[in-house]
């Protein structure tokens, strides 16, 4: 039974990674409420760490420094992937922060996590810093030179889509008004910036909030559409090839090169990459046979013909395609966002008829 659990939410993981974000995250929240309104400070400095330990290395890099890379290290490399690209943390805190302005406080866990709320908001600055940090340096120029030179921008970048590449730009330039944005709300949700703004001044600025939802949806769905009408800017994911021809040649060729298919990174947002590794002659032909060696380990121990049991396929072994993936990304974003909507609606009536009710 809690194998068949995991396994589905390594498949839930894999198809549907922001609804299960943001339940993970509202579960953890209602359950360490206390802990991190007692010990808020101790929560800042843990999520400050990811932040800093990807901007360090990049402002590094953007002046020549080649400082440490943590991308590629076990479970902490895979933290910071999520850093930046949003969706295991950043995008659900702030989902969950926009829901509880359309929750019944009454609600016992709804209390539990009201009483959280700034804290909550500070934690999601840091992903949301991280995310913003390494996008508008990288998307935001391209993005803004569809717009302003499109011949440019066609002549230079593979084009699938001409429509797709159009709305993902736009999703860009939304990106840079959201941080925009966010950076005053964020900045005004720590106290001693509330405490000498006023209440009144403080509400004000916190209104902006409904904003700031608002262009986060269109800014998601905006990113999600485009990839899919103009997948990867007109490249097809690359493949890895299970099995490779040993050629006949020994002789080590200086200048060789192999192509090493590093994963996909990010629910949505990430893609995979193909990164060119100069090796000897010696080490391509060694690196092939041990490939096809492997290769054929694997199909001995998954047909039963090869003398052993195949292996029992669970829900994480489900192949889904990239557009489907796209589709149920999309659909997530629409049921966040609509199912919000219709709350903060209904909220909004029921407290009309309140007040309507204690003035007559």
């Amino acid at each position: 039974m809690i194998k068949l659990l995991i396994d589905f939410l390594q498949f839930l993981y894999t198809v549907a990674p922001l609804l299960l974000s943001v339940a993970a995250f509202t579960f953890l929240s209602i359950l360490l409420s206390k802990s991190i309104k007692k010990h808020a400070t101790v929560y800042y400095t843990v999520f400050a760490i990811p932040f800093f330990l990807v901007a360090i290395p990049f402002v590094g890099r953007l002046f020549g420094a080649e400082l440490f890379n943590l991308v590629r290290v076990l479970i902490l490399g895979q933290i910071l992937r999520d850093y930046i690209h949003m969706g295991t943390f950043g995008f659900p805190l702030l989902v969950i922060i926009m829901y509880m302005g359309a929750l019944d406080p009454k609600v016992r866990w709804v209390k539990r996590l009201l009483n959280i709320r700034k804290e909550l908001s500070i934690i999601s600055g840091f992903p949301v810093l991280t995310h913003s940090l390494i996008r508008v340096t990288n998307n935001f120029p391209s993005g803004l030179k569809f717009f302003i030179d499109k011949d440019g921008y066609l002549s230079s970048t593979p084009v699938a889509s001409e429509l797709g590449a159009g709305i993902t730009s736009f999703s860009f330039i939304v990106g840079v008004l959201l941080l925009v944005l966010f950076i005053p709300l964020w900045v005004t949700s720590f106290d001693s910036v509330h405490r000498r703004m006023g209440r009144v001044k403080w509400k004000k600025v916190q209104r902006w909030a409904y904003v700031l939802y608002a262009l986060l949806f269109i800014h998601a769905m905006g990113l999600q559409i485009g990839w899919t009408l103009n997948p990867r800017g007109g490249h097809a994911a690359p493949k890895v090839v299970a099995e490779r021809t040993v050629k006949q040649s020994q002789k080590p060729v200086a200048g060789d090169s192999a192509i090493v298919v590093l994963p996909a990174s990010g629910h949505g947002h990430g893609h995979a990459a193909a990164v060119e590794t100069p090796v000897s002659g010696a080490q391509k032909s060694g690196q092939g046979i041990r490939t096809v060696e492997r290769a054929e380990r694997n199909v001995q121990a998954e047909s039963p013909k090869g003398g052993r049991r195949a292996q029992n396929k669970g829900l994480a072994d489900i192949q889904v395609g990239a557009h489907v993936k796209r589709s149920i990304h999309i659909g997530s974003l629409v049921l966040i966002f609509g199912s919000y909507l219709y709350l903060r609606v209904r909220k909004a009536k029921k407290d009309a008829k309140k007040k309507s009710r204690s003035l007559q």
